[in-house]
């Protein structure tokens, strides 16, 4: 039996005592688990003592963006959101059998068919960021044959309008079906919304948030106000800064033109826009303001091919439609602080 002297004990055990915190730290980050969200707080749970899993600690000691919403706030503002969804879903239903109507009359009318596709992807990248998943899931599937009656004029042209009209049933049933209209639920009738024009359409002037008098934290470069109004509101009680273009000409146009000072704001980039498109307009910014601002596609696209493309042309982040509202808030923060460093 091998004895250590008292002098060779104590020294161990003081090595013991020294390094213990360091021998758990490169325990714990010989390996990485997969994190999930759980439980009504979202705390992440890991498959093991991972080094992401003592990142998080420190973030939460220091955290990125005191602005964070907690999660009572942002549970209210889907709550609220939700709410004004289902009062304005009458006005899109309205939209839908209006295209049945016109499908009924000239089916393979191409401007009618591409006009009910922009509509779909709305609905698509809508409807499941407040809360409606299916409804979401129905326009994607409609989306995805409108697609092909662009490329096809003969398909399915006797079936067309009353595809569009079940559609449109589907999804008052879907949004409504849960208690009907909500007037009388003491929500604003009328809640703000971004700019538009006489018809209702986006104006394109880019709204500035009434507390960013000069450069603002994030710009929302998205043609669907609706889907606009839901960050709008989360935004706005989180305490950050935007500004919002609803097409790609007159973002481009305000993009090169904007003073930045030393920040660098955060665009969030929806890829389907009138005029111009949101991997083009990326691209003149890069090329234009190389450095100036720092890019999140937010999109109904969820191909790997789009993804790819972004990722490879700079974009810190690629969320697809319909979005959860609470872990994109949480991801705000630290987009804003990657855009800062990079500055």
């Amino acid at each position: 039996m091998v004895r250590m002297s008292s002098s060779s004990s104590a020294q161990s055990s003081r090595m013991t005592l020294g390094d213990r915190a360091v021998t758990q730290a490169r325990a714990n980050q010989s390996y990485v688990g997969s994190c999930q969200p759980v439980g009504a707080r979202d705390e992440p749970r890991c498959g093991g003592p991972a080094l992401l899993a003592t990142n998080t600690h420190h973030w939460r000691q220091r955290p990125l963006d005191s602005r964070s919403p907690s999660n009572d706030q942002t549970a209210e503002a889907l709550r609220v959101l939700r709410e004004r969804y289902r009062i304005t879903i009458a006005n899109t239903v309205a939209a839908f059998r209006r295209l049945s109507a016109q499908l009924a009359v000239i089916a393979s009318a191409p401007e009618v068919v591409e006009a009910l596709r922009r509509e779909l992807h709305r609905v698509h990248g809508a409807a499941g960021s407040f809360g409606f998943p299916e409804a979401s899931r129905l326009a994607s599937e409609l989306e995805e044959i409108a697609i092909r009656w662009v490329g096809d004029p003969s398909l399915d042209v006797d079936r067309r309008a009353a595809m569009t009209a079940e559609f449109a049933n589907a999804l008052e049933a879907c949004v409504l079906g849960e208690g009907g209209a909500v007037a009388a639920s003491g929500l604003p009738l009328h809640a703000p919304s971004p700019d538009v024009d006489r018809d209702g359409n986006p104006s394109g002037r880019p709204q500035r948030s009434e507390s960013c008098p000069t450069c603002p934290d994030l710009i929302i470069v998205e043609d669907d106000t609706t889907f606009v109004e839901m960050l709008r509101y989360a935004l706005e009680s989180s305490g950050f800064t935007f500004l919002h273009y609803a097409n790609g000409p007159d973002a481009l146009t305000g993009l090169l033109a904007l003073p930045v000072g030393s920040r660098a704001p955060l665009i969030l980039l929806d890829i389907d826009l009138p005029g111009l498109d949101g991997f083009s307009l990326h691209e003149r910014l890069r090329v234009e303001r190389p450095g100036v601002y720092a890019t999140v596609f937010l999109t109904a696209r969820a191909g790997e091919a789009e993804q790819l493309r972004a990722y490879r042309a700079g974009a810190i982040d690629y969320v697809s439609k319909p979005v959860n509202l609470r872990i994109l808030m949480a991801k705000v923060p630290s987009w804003l602080e990657r855009s800062r460093r990079s500055a």
